[in-house]
């Protein structure tokens, strides 16, 4: 390792939050609210795209590293996963037993699951949210269960009429981008953010797919590749992962990735404020849009942590075009009604599989 390898050793501290697009914010904030538990800790704008919304759901403190924020955007077709497109993103919940809970309480809201089922290192379930993004819910196999045991201990659940407090989702586990190449991905992780190769593994979905895990000491596989040198190219679009969010700790941290980027020649946003943090944008060698992002100041920057996304927050400098903003936010939601509850799709039983 080099020295400037070890120097951006540590730097990145894992994942900050992680952007999708929607085609309908009141569908959007009911599922991720009242169906996955969440809490909205920011309504906005897109900062590039100031009249469509930006909506944030994190964990119940709001914390870094638990935040699933939106793009609504209504006319977009839906999009494919591929290269430039991430596959999934998975939250962690507290207990093993929490999920079998979380099927009855999905399929009592008529949302189809896969799982829960034995993954490498970890226990999973999966489904889809109103736009056809794949969420995993996960949780480490500390005890090393296995899928005849986990098999029967679901069946023994009992029916789930609530979130309880032992279901609630933490934080991200990993997010899943795809790439075609994984030792070139391996060389961009490690010499240019300090992130190193935990393993590389057959992916139990697809039998001609790896999965390649990249991370730091505290989370080794907080990216989780999908790797087939056969990926289909995706596009981003409703229910895709638009971009991922790593974190850093300050403004200094952020300061010396962005340096080694721009000394290693690699195309990027320069340091953009974001008022509830600070972002660096720069795409991996597949094309999948990365952020580093600040911790702070964070989310109660301007609302109180009691009043997080309770109501339109616009960064200072918009706040001048507060009302355009809300009149074409007011226009756009008259011709885009939708009804609760969706219709859900289907997710596959093997639902780490990359499209033909």
């Amino acid at each position: 390792m080099t020295a400037t390898q070890l120097s951006l050793e540590g730097l990145v501290r894992g994942l900050h939050h992680i952007t999708l697009v929607t085609s309908n914010q009141d569908v959007n904030r009911r599922f991720y609210t009242e169906i996955l538990g969440l809490r909205r800790v920011k309504l906005t704008v897109n900062q590039d795209d100031i009249f469509h919304r930006h909506l944030f759901y994190a964990n119940e403190e709001g914390a870094t590293g638990s935040a699933i924020t939106f793009f609504e955007w209504p006319n977009l077709p839906q999009g494919l996963v591929g290269p430039t497109s991430p596959h999934h993103l998975a939250y962690e919940t507290s207990r093993l037993e929490a999920l079998p809970k979380w099927r009855a309480w999905l399929s009592l809201n008529g949302i189809p699951v896969a799982g829960p089922m034995v993954r490498s290192g970890r226990v999973s379930l999966y489904l889809k949210d109103p736009d056809g993004g794949v969420v995993e819910i996960t949780k480490p196999n500390d005890d090393d269960v296995k899928s005849d045991y986990l098999k029967e201990f679901s069946s023994q659940s009992p029916p789930v009429k609530e979130i309880t407090q032992d279901m609630k989702l933490t934080a991200f586990n990993h997010a899943t981008p795809v790439t075609r190449n994984p030792e070139i991905t391996v060389r961009f992780f490690s010499r240019l953010l300090g992130l190193k190769n935990a393993f590389k593994q057959p992916n139990p979905d697809q039998t001609d797919t790896t999965i390649l895990a990249i991370g730091n000491d505290d989370q080794p596989d907080f990216l989780r590749y999908l790797a087939s040198p056969t990926a289909p190219m995706g596009y981003v679009g409703a229910g895709n992962v638009h971009h991922i969010a790593m974190a850093v700790e300050d403004d200094n941290d952020q300061l010396r990735i962005l340096r080694h980027l721009e000394a290693s020649g690699l195309r990027n946003s320069g340091i953009i404020d974001r008022f509830w943090f600070k972002s660096l944008y720069f795409r991996d060698p597949d094309g999948n849009l990365l952020e580093i992002a600040t911790k702070g100041p964070g989310y109660s920057a301007d609302e109180p942590p009691d009043k997080l996304g309770t109501r339109l927050v616009l960064a200072p400098w918009l706040e001048p075009r507060r009302e355009e903003i809300e009149g074409r936010l007011n226009g756009m939601d008259k011709e885009n009604a939708r009804s609760w509850p969706p219709t859900y799709l289907q997710i596959s039983s093997q639902p780490e599989s990359l499209p033909s």
